[in-house]
């Protein structure tokens, strides 16, 4: 008797991708064109904004943001409150009902927050963002179950971080591996990755296509550089360490002293007392303001003392905790990435003064990953913003370095450890046998079947 002969329909799974191709690619790239249009108008919302306060003084505008911040948590729109990245990592883990208007609260205020001069970035309200636009069509399209809502969550934040870092693939990544400290989640990999090229091409359609750093960072990387490079490593991964421990203890000072809805007036507040103190001892063109990406080229393209530097790396760390701490709409990772450019500056400078733009981004990949364990994320991330892919491997070896030493801290809340806890159906399957419309309700229709592996369901 000769041995079964098994179907193709069973060896290439015809049905999976059937309803891969019917389901997930449309929602996908749906998501994908509204993240990226939400995108644009959040980059025109922050032009405009950074326009209209231009008239005040850098280390007074601060405070109008603040005050806006503190007036959203003050009428109830707590959804706009710091980071927004611990709030999608939370909802991840135990999604929620995520109130329709996070997308549009959190755009408007985070759009003031940093046109006003705070020295927070996009991408946190981008993700949060980005997780409400995905909780809104999952839901729309009939699906409720927590195991399901998690898919959508993740295209969405792939998609916006994609789309305002110019960096498909590490936007993507990022969504995977920010929920835990230890793992990744990539089950769900390629409408994640569709979503994200769609917001970026739709993005860059209107925008333009253009990496966020212009900057060339020329690197003969030798086996005597390791030493070095390791050694960046161990001192972003102390800095990371400092850093994180600053701004959560600040965030318990405030919440400890404060109501919730001045916390933002006193962050914003004590940033601009920072700012003041800059601006009396660095140009204004340095400024710590802000996203401070155009810094980060000047630093990187042209001749910087040391201890100017320092000041921007030291003011960047204290301001941006102070805002981020006091529930200032904006995130954190912006900062993490400006404190590890003028920390690999300084390396740079003092040590190899021909490799300053290289050691700059090395520096901010570095303490990236310490701030927010995303290793993986953080290299890729970091080569699709600079366009440098020369410096792959001095990149991995002192991210990892950085990550190491950091040993677990994050300006993250809500990041678990691994997903050795999740069961075979934390993330279920997207599976409909229609479009919206079908008789089946949408408990039938996705229903994970029994014994269903875990690669099965993501």
């Amino acid at each position: 008797m000769g041995e079964r002969v098994r179907p193709l329909r069973e060896i290439f799974h015809f049905s999976h991708f059937s309803h891969f191709y019917r389901i997930c690619v449309p929602v996908a790239i749906l998501t994908g064109i509204i993240c990226g249009l939400f995108m644009v108008l959040f980059h025109i919302l922050l032009d405009g904004f950074t326009l209209l306060f231009s008239w005040l003084p850098i280390y007074v505008a601060p405070l109008i943001g603040g005050l806006f911040s503190g007036l959203f948590i003050y009428v109830g729109a707590r959804e706009i409150e710091g980071s927004g990245i611990s709030k999608a990592i939370e909802l991840t883990h135990r999604p929620g009902d995520i109130r329709s208007r996070t997308a549009l609260t959190k755009l408007l205020a985070t759009s003031v927050s940093i046109g006003s001069g705070n020295p927070v970035g996009q991408e946190g309200p981008a993700v949060l963002i980005g997780a409400a636009i995905g909780n809104f069509i999952g839901r729309k399209l009939g699906y409720t179950r927590p195991a399901q809502l998690r898919v959508f969550l993740m295209i969405g934040s792939a998609a916006c971080t994609a789309a305002i870092y110019k960096a498909p693939l590490g936007g993507t990544l990022f969504a995977a591996e920010a929920p835990y400290k230890q793992d990744a989640r990539l089950g769900f990999f390629v409408p994640m990755v569709l979503a994200s090229i769609t917001s970026y091409l739709v993005s860059g359609l209107i925008l333009g296509i253009h990496p966020l750093f212009e900057f060339e960072a020329v690197m003969i990387f030798t086996l005597d550089l390791v030493p070095a490079v390791i050694l960046l490593g161990v001192i972003s991964g102390l800095v990371g360490i400092f850093f994180a421990v600053f701004l959560m203890y600040t965030r318990n000072l405030f919440r400890l002293r404060l109501p919730d809805w001045a916390d933002p007036i006193a962050g914003s507040l004590f940033a601009c007392v920072v700012l003041f103190i800059a601006a009396l001892f660095i140009d204004p063109s340095l400024t710590i303001a802000g996203l401070g990406f155009d810094v980060i080229s000047h630093v990187a393209t042209s001749a910087v003392p040391v201890a100017v530097l320092v000041f921007l790396l030291a003011g960047k760390l204290f301001a941006s905790s102070f805002a981020v701490a006091g529930r200032v709409s904006g995130g954190v990772l912006a900062s993490s990435i400006f404190v590890g450019a003028m920390l690999g500056a300084v390396f740079g400078e003092l040590f190899y003064p021909a490799y300053v733009a290289a050691f700059t981004v090395l520096g901010m990949g570095a303490v990236l990953a310490a701030n927010t364990n995303t290793p993986i994320a953080s290299t890729v991330l970091l080569l699709e913003i600079s366009h440098n892919f020369d410096l792959l491997i001095p990149l991995v070896i002192c991210i990892c370095v950085a990550y190491l030493v950091a040993g677990g801290t994050s300006l993250y809340e809500g990041q678990k450890l691994t997903r050795e806890d999740e069961g075979p159906g934390f993330y279920a399957l997207v599976k409909a046998g229609r479009f919206p419309g079908s008789r089946k309700t949408s408990n039938q229709i996705n229903a994970p079947r029994p014994n269903a592996t875990d690669d099965e369901t993501g």
